[in-house]
């Protein structure tokens, strides 16, 4: 998807269509992908990215990347 549309929340912030992604500036873009986590098992975070087209530009990286789904920890 070349041409990502985001709705805007309030001013800095922007969801995807789907959800699955929030766009937020804090001096610098930043985007949380809700459906990829890290090791701790918090979402993804890319950036920061100077411009919010470039953080839109990731999004659609983002989503040709195959998700990797981590192992459940066994206790």
């Amino acid at each position: 998807m070349a041409d990502e549309k985001l709705i805007r929340d309030r001013a800095g912030s922007y969801h995807s269509e789907d959800g699955r992604f929030t766009v937020e500036n804090d001096g610098r873009w930043n985007v949380r992908d809700d459906h990829e986590h890290d090791e701790l098992g918090l979402p993804r975070v890319l950036g920061p990215f100077a411009t919010l087209d470039t953080a839109r530009a990731a999004i659609a990286d983002a989503r040709e990347r195959k998700v990797v789904k981590l192992p459940k920890k066994r206790r």
